[in-house]
């Protein structure tokens, strides 16, 4: 099964909706930057003038003549390219950027939106931002010609006429993703060296894993969750790359069942077939506290009744972000109790 516009918000479909408009975009593709168009304000990478390559995690190797300076990006990874100092001339997303907490420290002033609802995407707004390249997300099963945060082969081919576009696979361990884009935005011209603000953000990381290392010893077990009128949908750990990295370094997730990827969804009745300690709930769109109190299953957990329903942040792949939230988990697990057992 494929992870879907958000893995916290829907299971295995794509919600699609509406035209494309292409005719002016192809158009303005063949006007993209011819190297005097500065990035966007607040960027503080220092490009090379030399030439360029990258090889991505689909294999693409993309090369060109001088270092690319404007920046496109779908969402979650425009989010992590801001946070290591690259601000995107444009990025697109499955929901409005404005309301989505991805973004609550940036600035969207300083970037060009160009689509808002998955899928669509506006070429003739992306094409006039002059992007140099796209960085977009990847998952299992993704190709060069067909990947994730695009409507069809088709758009992406059109898409790549106006820039190249290279994919972060978001698989595997956190860490391993946010070092994908340490590379890639050191390519870029960003310091990520010894002295640097990434590398003291990287240190800062470091700090927050083992504090939630130790505050894992607590040996509360956590439930991650999104609801919606459908039923609690259960994550499992090991398909979420953050989720997966707290594991690793010691954090007691509820083992769940099912052979379908990344969730298990129960139906409002069956929403007791797990008990955990803590319960980390979606903050992207899913049930508020009161909701899942109206369910009468859930609302008899104990976690529940203990008021340990805690945020569940999507957070970007970035040393930040996830130092924000590795030491908001590790308060909980040391604060929280023992209901569980």
């Amino acid at each position: 099964m494929r992870r879907t516009p958000d893995p916290r918000r829907h299971t295995g479909r794509r919600l699609l909706a509406g035209g494309i408009a292409l005719g002016a975009a192809l158009v303005l593709a063949a006007c993209g930057s011819d190297g005097s168009d500065a990035p966007a304000a607040g960027s503080s990478a220092t490009p090379s003038s030399g030439p360029w390559s990258y090889t991505d995690d689909l294999d693409q190797t993309v090369e060109l003549d001088r270092t690319p300076v404007r920046i496109a990006a779908y969402g979650d990874a425009a989010a992590a390219l801001w946070h290591f100092g690259i601000t995107p001339v444009a990025i697109f997303t499955w929901m409005d950027p404005a309301k989505d907490s991805m973004f609550d420290d940036l600035d969207l002033s300083e970037t060009e939106v160009v689509g808002e609802t998955y899928g669509e995407i506006s070429l003739e707004k992306l094409a006039a931002a002059k992007p140099d390249i796209i960085v977009a997300t990847s998952y299992t099963g993704d190709t060069a010609d067909e990947m994730y945060g695009f409507k069809d082969k088709t758009q992406l081919a059109k898409i790549k006429e106006i820039a190249p576009v290279v994919a972060v696979a978001q698989v595997g361990s956190m860490k391993d993703v946010i070092e994908t884009n340490e590379e890639l935005v050191a390519s870029l011209g960003v310091d990520t060296g010894e002295g640097s603000r990434v590398a003291e953000d990287k240190a800062a990381f470091e700090e927050a894993s083992d504090e939630l290392t130790e505050a894992a010893k607590s040996g509360l077990t956590v439930e991650p969750i999104y609801a919606d009128g459908d039923g609690l949908y259960v994550a499992k750990a090991p398909d979420d790359p953050a989720l997966k990295y707290y594991q690793d370094i010691g954090v007691n997730f509820t083992e769940i069942g099912g052979k379908d990827y990344y969730w298990e969804i129960l139906s409002w009745e069956n929403a007791d077939r797990y008990e955990p300690d803590i319960f980390l709930n979606a903050t992207r769109n899913s049930y508020s506290m009161e909701q899942l109190g109206e369910q009468p299953t859930f609302a008899r957990l104990k976690a529940y009744q203990a008021g340990q329903v805690h945020p569940w942040d999507t957070s970007s792949m970035d040393y930040p972000s996830q130092t924000a939230y590795m030491k908001e988990l590790a308060g909980w697990l040391g604060s929280d109790q023992d209901v569980a057992s």
